[in-house]
């Protein structure tokens, strides 16, 4: 059977893969968005990514500049970000249907499958990573109201009295996000199913100024979220180029193939500004 009988574009097939992952991985939702979609044009396994040094500034200590003025060079450095550390297999066999069977839909819910996998993969991965890497912490335990709004503005302030001044995000494990929204969600006075639905999708945000998401539980390991900017950690992802087998698919009798290959990375390169949720600080 030829792919143009079941009406099935390759281009869009890859597309729909990397755009889904995007968004089902809750890890992706803490790279810097700067950078995602440069592989996609590139189709580079490797990344450089620029960091600005901090600079400094002429000090008027009286009426008068009393020394001459030193303006200093912006200067960068860089990090080389690797994306081949998490290759995964993408190939999906589902059995042949018999004539008049919805293969179309059949084949989208064996790639649904897929990708919730792949994204589970991929979150286990990077938070593993960041698990190892971040050191900074603050004990994450509110119970009231009014303690998690103390507890969001507290990680503001202490992100900003690190230079970082805007872009707050926080990653919280599925519990915690649970629990945060039902605590908000009568503060804002969302009290109808369309508030409370509305607070999930992110309208805490826009009151507190956080991007505010979930992350499962079961990829989280000892912290309970992080809190960061999106200028903490970087990455993007690449995909090969999608195969067809002897130039008619599927190429296995019985079995129709989507064949492709993700390879992952992610790189920390701003330590100042993340900040792991733990439940009680390291001694």
């Amino acid at each position: 059977m030829n792919y143009t009988e079941i009406n099935l574009d390759l281009q869009s097939v890859a597309k729909r893969i990397y755009d889904s992952l995007l968004y089902r991985s809750s890890f992706y939702k803490m790279l810097n968005e700067n950078y995602i979609g440069e592989l996609r044009t590139t189709g580079t396994p490797m990344i450089e990514v620029l960091k600005s040094t901090d600079t400094s500034v002429n000090v008027r200590e009286t009426k008068e500049i009393a020394t001459a003025l030193t303006p200093s060079l912006q200067g960068y450095s860089s990090v080389k970000v690797d994306l081949t550390e998490l290759p995964m297999d993408y190939s999906i066999r589902i059995p042949v249907l018999v004539a008049g069977s919805n293969l179309i839909g059949t084949l989208e819910d064996a790639m649904d499958k897929k990708d919730q996998a792949v994204a589970k993969a991929i979150d286990t991965y990077g938070f593993g990573k960041l698990e190892d890497e971040v050191v900074n912490e603050f004990q994450w335990d509110p119970s009231t109201q009014q303690d998690y709004i103390d507890a969001i503005n507290e990680l503001k302030a202490t992100l900003f009295n690190k230079n970082v001044y805007d872009g707050y995000r926080l990653g919280l494990s599925a519990t915690e996000y649970g629990k945060l929204c039902s605590a908000l969600t009568s503060i804002l006075k969302y009290e109808t199913e369309v508030g409370v639905k509305g607070v999930d999708m992110g309208v805490v945000d826009e009151a507190y100024g956080v991007q505010i998401f979930p992350i499962a539980d079961a990829v989280m390991g000892d912290a309970k979220g992080y809190f960061f900017n999106n200028l903490a950690v970087v990455g993007d992802a690449f995909f090969d180029s999608m195969q067809l087998f002897n130039g008619n698919y599927p190429g296995f009798p019985g079995y129709y193939v989507i064949e492709s290959n993700i390879l992952f990375g992610a790189e920390i390169v701003q330590q100042n500004a993340i900040i792991k949720l733990v439940e009680e600080i390291s001694a």
